[in-house]
């Protein structure tokens, strides 16, 4: 080793030379001798190496640190302070040991993020592994083709919280959809969230997907959602077309057959009202379900309570409200109806159902806090 740092110490003074193609020759000279053995090498002479090479390359043109950093990029033993000078390079120097460079620690990658640009961002996203903190900071910071590129990368630990926000952000950028609704990590209750708003493709591979939602806790959380389904005991607050709903299901009345009839009628706040008691969601949910533009929605859900095909037939058409289903739509709505299965309708009802229920929870929570926040303050 003390042969190696008389030659490298030899290299210095040649590193006077001020031609470029000499230079050029003096930083492959030092970069080879340092890859012969760099795990051989100890931290004094890593410094070393680390001084020159850099000094050299920085005052060349960036093609030149560009293939410096391809170099050093799988080189577990590169010396720190070098690899993160390259890292804080253009886009094009910095890539290859933002992905790769095993170097770089968390520290080093979070401070990039706050500093450097969404390129900057997309290639620490692609890195074999990304920790729980730098994907909170990348999702924090990062566009949505930095947050797409996340989705997709198997290696990065996405918490529940920055879950939220990318399916949140999904809503209005459909290149993430793909990429999160197969991530085998997303809770199932987001999952199904996203149902509202993907293509055909993912709904369908939504409702085949397996749940891991507790049943024990979930029917625990059921109970709690009577809000007009418990109308019985606050019918003075119920509208007129969930009052006829009432009256049609203590007649035993309220089944396919009606919902057919009152579409055919035109009642369609009693249609909604009845789904809504059908399915026993409330009637935000049943409005959006009834009016949903491709009928997928209204599919799942008349599958879940039991719907049979022709009265989803006919239900297709005469909700259509813009006049927009062909009958090739309706053949097409006809075979997702098919293909759906009860359970899987039935699970991704549930999952619409507690969700709406987590979410009024903690706005209640946030409002109660309120309260006695203000009780507290005196205001």
């Amino acid at each position: 080793m003390s042969e190696k740092f008389g030659h490298l110490e030899s290299l210095v003074r040649i590193a006077k030379e001020t031609s470029p193609d000499k230079r050029r020759e003096l930083l492959r000279e030092v970069t080879d001798l340092f890859l012969e053995a760099p795990e051989e090498l100890n931290e004094r002479e890593k410094d070393h190496f680390a001084a020159i090479i850099g000094k050299i390359a920085f005052e060349l043109e960036m093609e030149v640190r560009k293939h410096l950093a391809e170099k050093l990029a799988a080189i577990d033993a590169a010396p720190h302070r070098l690899v993160s000078m390259l890292a804080n390079d253009e886009i094009e120097v910095a890539r290859p040991v933002l992905i790769n460079s095993n170097v770089l620690k968390n520290a080093d990658l979070l401070e990039m993020v706050k500093r450097h640009s969404q390129e900057h961002l997309l290639a620490i996203s692609l890195r074999r592994k990304v920790d729980g903190e730098v994907v909170e900071s990348l999702v924090e910071r990062g566009d949505d083709k930095v947050l797409a590129s996340l989705a997709s990368n198997k290696g990065a630990v996405i918490s529940r919280d920055s879950m939220e926000i990318m399916v949140v952000r999904s809503k209005h950028n459909e290149t993430l959809h793909e990429p999160l609704a197969r991530r085998d990590d997303l809770p199932s209750d987001l999952m199904h969230e996203m149902f509202w708003f993907v293509s055909s493709a993912l709904r369908e591979h939504i409702l085949s997907s397996t749940a891991d939602l507790d049943e024990e806790q979930v029917d625990e959380m059921l109970e709690e959602t009577r809000s007009w389904l418990d109308a019985e005991d606050q019918e003075e607050l119920l509208s007129p077309a969930e009052k006829f709903v009432l009256r049609k299901e203590r007649l035993n009345q309220l089944n396919a057959q009606l919902l057919t009839s009152l579409v055919r009628q035109g009642r369609i706040p009693e249609l909604v009202a009845a789904i809504a008691r059908l399915a026993k969601i409330d009637l935000t949910m049943a409005r959006r379900i009834v009016f949903d533009n491709n009928g997928e929605m209204l599919a799942v859900v008349g599958k879940a309570i039991g719907i049979d095909q022709a009265t989803f037939s006919d239900l297709v058409l005469l909700t259509d409200v813009d006049g927009k289903r062909t009958e090739s739509v309706r053949i097409i709505l006809l075979g997702v109806y098919n293909r759906i299965k009860v359970e899987s309708a039935q699970r991704a009802l549930r999952f619409w159902r507690t969700r709406k229920q987590v979410m009024k929870h903690a706005a209640n929570g946030q409002t109660a806090s309120a309260g006695r926040d203000k009780k507290v303050t005196g205001d």
